[in-house]
């Protein structure tokens, strides 16, 4: 009956740090559909719904690598504690606003800010922390399950939240957003283990030291940028309200349903990746799963039907799972740990700036030529630069296999 569990779930601390994780970001997922719901509503613009994308974006991308830096020189349960805390805040402020009236596309804008600061310092932390929580021979289970969280509080966070906003409006997500943030703390509070193995420096050569290593790996450095290229062409998340008002025409527990889609894709992949021990044609899975979510994504574009929507959006997200997680895994083994807080703040650039700036595109094309137009481009886009990196040889034929472990120092 063991066998059925993912190895890492053996291992009590990331058990708790899993469960917590889920929790919050399940809450998280509230205040993302209430925010893209409650700005169109109020400016009926799909451009404004991508400025609140470039606002998340921009302080992630700047300050990332800065996050990386504390992560490697601060003790990061404490710093990820702190930051929790000012993000439940910051929910809490949008609740009060909404409840009162005062909401506006400004204050949504300034939280979206506020936001991203905050994820951009934590991201690098949490990611660090996993290799810290479970043995070397299951650190595959444990990247995998990380996903696996983000996938599940995806899945059901707006389907949640699309009911929320139907019921009780956008200020009772926020609430729910704001409480969900003590799972995190509770579970942080009761992990026994270290969360890193030494102490760094807080300086720019830290962050030189960070960026040359992942320059001088040709297969890291390849896929981080192909996981900005697809997501920032690819990524139709900021098109979704209006495919759930003007196009699909299913109201806010429709929008739920689209936000939700990806992400139960992604749960079923992340679950089946979690159970291997390994995969060892990293680099040719990597470049079928981003290939699959550009085609996915083009599906998405011309479907007029909730149920296609939903299942290629749900096939876009099994695409990206499949190529995250073997990413997450060949940044984790190739690189030491003195230098995981500064190697994942730069990934955090790349993957999170992908996305959001991704919104911004995405709704600026829409705004000059429909929403279909944009998504239609952006699947195109994310199979053409698949193809370029599978151009790259060493890039085609990485394999796990051929990769020595990183020296301690």
């Amino acid at each position: 009956m063991k066998k059925l569990v993912p190895p890492a779930l053996t291992h009590r601390d990331f058990r708790i740090f899993w469960t917590g994780a889920v929790l919050s970001s399940l809450g998280s997922q509230f205040t993302i559909v209430a925010m893209a719901w409650q700005i169109y509503e109020l400016t009926g613009s799909p451009l404004q719904i991508g400025l609140l994308g470039l606002g998340r974006a921009l302080p992630q991308m700047a300050l990332a690598l800065y996050g990386g830096i504390l992560a490697d020189a601060i003790d990061r349960k404490r710093l990820m504690m702190v930051l929790q805390l000012a993000q439940c805040a910051i929910s809490a402020v949008l609740a009060g606003l909404t409840f009162a009236g005062l909401i506006s596309p400004g204050a949504l804008f300034t939280s979206a800010v506020l936001f991203a600061v905050a994820t951009a310092l934590e991201t690098p932390s949490r990611q660090a922390v996993v290799p810290n929580l479970v043995p070397v021979e299951d650190l595959g289970s444990a990247i995998a399950l990380n996903t696996t969280q983000r996938s599940l509080a995806n899945i059901i966070g707006p389907a949640l939240a699309g009911v929320a906003l139907a019921t009780g409006g956008p200020a009772w997500c926020y609430a729910v957003d704001a409480a969900s943030w003590f799972a995190m703390l509770g579970g942080l509070a009761l992990i026994r283990r270290s969360l890193q193995l030494a102490g760094g420096s807080v300086s720019i050569e830290a962050v030189r030291e960070g960026v040359r290593f992942v320059l001088s790996q040709q297969v890291i450095l390849a896929f981080m940028i192909l996981d900005f290229g697809a997501t920032f062409f690819g990524s139709p998340n900021a098109l979704l309200p209006i495919y759930a008002r003007d196009i699909l025409a299913v109201g806010p527990v429709g929008l739920g349903i689209l936000y939700a889609a990806p992400s139960i894709g992604g749960l079923a992949g992340a679950i089946v990746m979690s159970t291997f021990a390994t995969v060892e044609r990293v680099g040719r899975w990597v470049l079928i799963g981003v290939a699959f979510y550009g085609a996915c994504t083009f599906g998405f574009a011309v479907s007029h039907t909730l149920w296609l929507s939903t299942l290629m959006l749900a096939g876009a997200g099994a695409g990206n799972i499949v190529g995250a997680v073997l990413r997450g895994i060949t940044n984790q083994t190739l690189t030491p740990d003195q230098l995981r807080g500064r190697v994942a703040a730069v990934n955090s650039v790349f993957v999170m700036g992908g996305p959001q700036l991704g919104q911004f595109e995405s709704g600026a094309v829409a705004a000059v030529g429909g929403a279909q137009l944009s998504a239609a481009t952006g699947g195109i886009g994310a199979l053409l630069l698949t193809g370029a990196i599978a151009l790259m040889p060493k890039v085609r034929a990485f394999r796990l296999s051929r990769v020595e472990a990183p020296l301690p120092g």
